[in-house]
């Protein structure tokens, strides 16, 4: 996770345009979009001003060399239509560094907000995490979520070509079940 892409991240869920934010902070548009594409090291004062833009703190915190869920969102995002087993394994991966994880190292996965992707991939995640964290430490973020999609059941795609359905939402944990995510708890087991 890089300040850059933190916050880019921060800025396109809070829905603030570029040049909006780069104006509220001071900074030049072009360089806004240098610092969030990487190509520029901001000062730290430049990013204390955009952050506070953007209503967000920035923290350091220790490295943890698991995937986090905004980084995992920001995998399933790049291979969802193209490659959804990609995807799917990238889930995957997240479920199992979150398994793994000590709590202490889930809040870290957990605590930066992933880019909201506008698809049932949000609820997905946001499930995984629920379901992963104890209860009273899930990060606010897993209940931001649209709710006429709940309606609608619905299943990732785990293989580079659509198959039926092979879950029953009944064999999905609560989180997962709530959200109408058909993900099997055995599906969230390490291997």
């Amino acid at each position: 996770m890089s300040i850059a892409t933190s916050l880019r991240r921060a800025r396109l869920n809070s829905g603030v345009s570029l040049r909006r934010a780069a104006t509220a902070s001071g900074v030049g548009a072009s360089s806004l979009s240098n610092i969030e594409s990487g190509r520029r090291e901001p000062t730290s004062g430049t990013v204390e001003r955009i952050a506070e833009t953007l209503g967000v703190r920035v923290a350091v915190i220790p490295r943890v060399d698991r995937l986090t869920a905004a980084d995992a969102a920001e995998a399933i995002a790049t291979y969802a239509d193209a490659e959804p087993a990609t995807a799917y394994r990238a889930f995957l991966q997240l479920a199992d560094d979150l398994a793994a994880a000590t709590p202490y190292e889930r809040f870290l996965l957990t605590v930066e907000e992933p880019r909201r992707l506008g698809n049932r991939w949000d609820d997905a995640i946001a499930a995984l995490v629920e379901f992963r964290l104890p209860e009273g430490s899930v990060p606010p973020w897993t209940a931001v979520h649209d709710v006429a999609r709940l309606d609608t059941v619905w299943e990732p795609q785990r293989t580079p070509f659509p198959l039926p359905a092979l879950t029953d939402l009944s064999e999905a944990p609560e989180p997962f079940r709530r959200r109408g995510i058909a993900i099997s708890a055995g599906e969230l087991e390490s291997a």
